[in-house]
């Protein structure tokens, strides 16, 4: 069996502001200066899981429409263990080596890669950066970097493609607030942004 290689960068040459705990808005060139980064490279997924020296990116994408935002429960058989069963605001998943060379461009082809195979989303001008989610308060968090984009949908009509994906629903924002304790740590980390 082939083992998965995904983009990883070894903290100590991530910049500063964006290991603040926590959601940190941030900018279109801050993004870009850290996909281009020449300290990027593909480590083998089990690894990398173990290894907080080095953060994992992951677009992270929120959809927003009429109703509300969209979120979902994590599957039993979910690929990250140690979010089963947690409900998320955010979609999206690795970048791997066969998205193509390290880069923005192989960022982009594996954030819509993630988005076609878990919800059906085609490639739109819809989405928007928002900023950085880092958590380092607990063992997924540790190895992994958000990176989080707005999705604003014109329907409410988004539904999952994959068996992980399951209880799919749009809410406002304070119904999330109702149920927050049934969400992962970084939904709850984006809440207070997105009532903003």
């Amino acid at each position: 069996m082939i083992k998965a290689s995904i983009l990883v960068i070894e903290r100590k040459h991530i910049p500063e502001p964006l290991l603040k705990q926590g959601f940190n808005p941030a900018s279109e060139s801050l993004v870009k200066s850290l996909l281009e980064n020449p300290q990027l490279f593909f480590m083998q997924r089990d690894l990398a899981e173990n290894d907080p020296n080095y953060k994992q990116l992951i677009p992270y994408v929120v959809f927003q429409s009429p109703k509300g935002f969209f979120s979902y429960q994590r599957g039993k058989a979910s690929s990250e263990t140690r979010l089963r069963m947690l409900r998320s605001l955010g979609v999206g998943g690795h970048i791997e080596k066969e998205d193509g060379d390290i880069g923005q461009n192989s960022y982009i082809k594996g954030l819509w890669r993630e988005l076609k195979e878990e919800v059906g989303i085609d490639p739109s001008n819809n989405i928007k950066l928002l900023g950085f989610i880092n958590d380092d308060s607990n063992d997924v968090g540790k190895v992994h970097l958000g990176i989080v984009h707005l999705y604003q949908l014109e329907t409410s009509d988004l539904e999952s493609k994959e068996l992980n994906l399951t209880d799919c629903k749009f809410s406002s924002i304070s119904k999330i607030k109702e149920e927050e304790e049934s969400f992962e740590t970084w939904s709850r980390l984006l809440i207070p942004f997105l009532e903003s």
